[in-house]
């Protein structure tokens, strides 16, 4: 199996994909923020430059008649990045600088435009290459009262426009890169760290799962990363437990299977003997004793080959085909109708047909009909229900259960606490305790399950469900 505890390539590491995405949501948020600051940007240089034209208005009030001469004109002009401005005051003469009103090319109100007007405008100034000559209308940042008209070039504006959008790119990308860095710096101490520190103690739990010292010492960390660390460690301690246990089942079980492989050769010849001691004595009182020694050696043999065929069969392998309910449960009384003088009624639908194995599926009954009549049951009864999808009850229309009742004594309360359990569930002197769990393996493996629904002094239930035709 390959190793997987080795980190992956920085560029293909957790933290370097972070830094990445860290930068490209920081930038992305940037071009967010990068139009409307643009917009914003050239409403504040139309507003500087209104203001601006004010003041330069301004200058024509110290003259007498409101004119100043050519030079000064031109001066005052290219202070303010303007070729013409008017001035309109409440009852006062209007005031203006420059040459007549020039052709514009488009006139832009200020008084009246919104933010989606604004940043339209901007993005569009902003991607053109020629130079317009526009007009501007707005009141006076200095004076509400006094409403500006001022004609000027688009280019000086769009170069000023261009070196604030670089500003902005640079610092854009500064914060990106430090915001990036900060967080693959925190993330990595406190995510990527412990995952790889999770990583390689699972890797190195694996390689010796037995090894005390391979199990997580989980940190005092409250958050994610401090449960999956507990769930971790608790899960490795499960494990080891699990396994400790799983081998120690397991010599055990080789032991057994020797000793039962051997003791069935000594039982058997044993059995012979009997016999033949049997068949040969004339003294009615030892046939009696010996008859009993045969049947005591008989369970004793087929103890032995009931706990060998557990042992070397392992999970059921089955398969899953159209099975008729009906005829399996029949099949399977008669097989069992020597196990004691208990009588079987099968009330299952002629018509009900189960996905099963129609090699395997006998033995479930077999087993639960045949503990049944040797637990002293006089009547059992094998029931089911046709499967009606969408309705409630027995069936589903996706599995169907099969009840398995009885009149007998009922099982003991040892027997109930581990009537799944192999070689600890019998009920019965003699019993080997492998018939249920065995029913049990079968059935789930079948994609169903085998429960005990009732148990007392009235009888026992066992509720068996199947798969049915449309449960695919």
């Amino acid at each position: 199996m390959p190793e997987t505890s080795a980190p992956p390539p920085v560029h293909r590491s957790l933290s370097a994909r972070l830094l990445v995405l860290t930068v490209l949501f920081v930038m992305l948020a940037e071009v967010m923020i990068f139009a409307p600051s643009i917009g914003r940007y050239r409403h504040e240089y139309l507003n500087e430059r209104l203001a601006q034209a004010h003041l330069a208005l301004l200058a024509l009030e110290a003259t007498a008649d409101g004119m100043v001469d050519e030079r000064l004109q031109m001066r005052l002009l290219h202070h303010a990045g303007a070729r013409g401005m008017t001035a309109w005051r409440p009852n006062r003469p209007q005031l203006m600088l420059g040459e007549d009103p020039p052709q514009l090319d488009i006139l832009f109100d200020l008084q009246g435009a919104g933010f989606l007007t604004l940043l339209g405008d901007g993005l569009a100034a902003l991607v053109r290459t020629d130079n317009r000559l526009i007009g501007v209308i707005g009141e006076s940042p200095k004076d509400p009262e006094v409403v500006l008209a001022v004609s000027l070039d688009e280019a000086p504006m769009r170069r000023e426009m261009l070196a604030y959008g670089k500003r902005i790119l640079i610092l854009s990308l500064i914060i990106s890169l430090v915001t990036a860095t900060l967080v693959y710096v925190t993330l990595h101490l406190w995510l990527v760290r412990p995952i790889l520190r999770l990583a390689a103690t699972m890797a190195a739990f694996r390689r010796a799962p037995e090894d005390p010292a391979r199990v997580l010492r989980p940190s005092r960390r409250r958050d994610e990363v401090g449960v999956a660390e507990r769930a971790l460690a608790a899960m490795q301690t499960d494990l080891r437990a699990a396994l400790a246990q799983q081998a120690r089942l397991a010599a055990v079980g080789t032991a057994v299977s020797k000793i039962s492989h051997d003791l069935k050769g000594v039982l058997s010849a044993a059995l012979l003997e009997s016999d033949r001691l049997e068949a040969t004595a004339a003294d009615p009182e030892i046939k009696h004793v010996t008859a009993g020694i045969a049947r005591a050696l008989d369970r004793a043999v087929h103890l032995c080959s009931r706990t060998l065929s557990f042992a070397k069969e392992g999970p059921p392998d089955v398969r899953h085909e159209p099975v008729a309910l009906a005829a399996v449960v029949t099949a399977a009384a008669e097989a069992a109708a020597a196990a004691g003088p208990a009588t079987v009624t099968v009330a299952v639908p002629d018509g009900l047909t189960v996905l099963a194995d129609a090699c395997q599926l006998p033995r479930v009954f077999e087993n639960l009909i045949r503990n049944a009549a040797e637990a002293g049951a006089g009547h059992i009864t094998v029931s089911a229900a046709a499967p009606a999808p969408g309705g409630a009850g027995a069936a589903t229309g996706r599995l169907v259960a099969v009840t398995v009742a009885d009149d007998g004594p009922g099982l003991p309360p040892r027997a109930r606490d581990n009537l799944f359990q192999p070689f600890s569930g019998s009920a019965r002197v003699g019993g080997t305790g492998l018939g249920l769990p065995i029913a049990r393996e079968i059935a789930q493996a079948l994609g169903g399950d085998l429960v005990l629904d009732a148990s007392g002094p009235g009888g026992t239930v066992f509720r068996l469900t199947l798969p049915t035709m449309d449960a695919t």
